[in-house]
This record gives C-alpha cells, sequence and structure tokens, in this order.
C-alpha cells in the first residue's frame, strides 16, 4: 500500500472512531467496537510499517534526541510513529469518556478536552484533569475514588 494511501486510511479511521466516540460514549457497544476493531487495526497497522522503517532506519536511539531523531529518518517510520499518536490518543479519548460518564459530567463539558486530545493528545488530558479538578473540588487525581466511595471502602 501506498505510504500516502496508508497514512489517510489511518487518519479516517481515527477521526470516524472519534465521532463515534463522542456520538455514542455512553453506549457501551461503541468500546467494544472501538477496542475489539479499531485499536487492534491501528496496532496491527502500525506493526506493518514499524518493524520495517525501524530495520531499515537509521542508527539512532532514545538516549538522546539527536538519536530519536535518526530513528525516524524514513518515511516508513514516521508513518508508524503517527499511527502510535493515533492509537493512544484514542485509547486517551476512551478513557476520558469513560471517567466522565461514571463520574456523571456532562457530554457537551468534555467536548473541550476530547478536541484537544484528538489535535494535541496530553494537552486534552491536562484539560480533563483540571476540569476533574473543577468538579470535585479536590486537586489529588484518584481514578477509583468515586468507585472506592461507593463500595463503602473510602
Amino acid at each position: 500500500m501506498e505510504l500516502e494511501t496508508a497514512f489517510t486510511l489511518a487518519n479516517s479511521v481515527a477521526l470516524i472512531s472519534w465521532v463515534l466516540l463522542f456520538v455514542f460514549y455512553p453506549r457501551p457497544w461503541v468500546y467494544r467496537v472501538l477496542f475489539s476493531v479499531i485499536l487492534v487495526f491501528l496496532a496491527l497497522f502500525y506493526l506493518i510499517y514499524v518493524i520495517p522503517g525501524l530495520i531499515t532506519g537509521g542508527e539512532g536511539d532514545f538516549n538522546s534526541l539527536a538519536g530519536v531523531k535518526s530513528l525516524f529518518d524514513n518515511d516508513e517510520a514516521v508513518l508508524a510513529g503517527w499511527i502510535h499518536y493515533l492509537a493512544f490518543d484514542l485509547f486517551t479519548g476512551m478513557w476520558i469518556t469513560q471517567d466522565a460518564f461514571k463520574r456523571g459530567f456532562g457530554r457537551w463539558l468534555i467536548l473541550p478536552c476530547l478536541l484537544f486530545t484528538f489535535m494535541l493528545g496530553p494537552t486534552g488530558l491536562l484539560l480533563y484533569f483540571l476540569y476533574r479538578v473543577v468538579k470535585q473540588r479536590r486537586f489529588l487525581q484518584d481514578p477509583y475514588l468515586k468507585w472506592e466511595v461507593e463500595v463503602g471502602d473510602g
């Protein structure tokens, strides 16, 4: 498959997934589809490009910025890196929606968090954490706090 076609396919799958996530986030089937089909697809798609990309890549390493940059000196490795971002940002968006739903946070109030996660990854996650701080009136982030209270362990 041509690299541009693969790039377009990965982007399209990710965009459709984000729309499904926002529109249907309270529905359990959307998570089954995204976890079992889309994330598996993106992970396999990633492997198709990362293995040859790293084999034919430069003599880079993870010890310096220059070393990491040289790992991505061919188009296959760059495409694999992009698919990596798409998969992990989608996973993060899925976590945000599940956490927000469990806490009773409004869909429209988390939309900016999802948009920033889609476009800027960690910035959207940070925005969601700040939203949680405001809504819960506590700075310490504990993903299990509400669950503990509900079952009486807190």
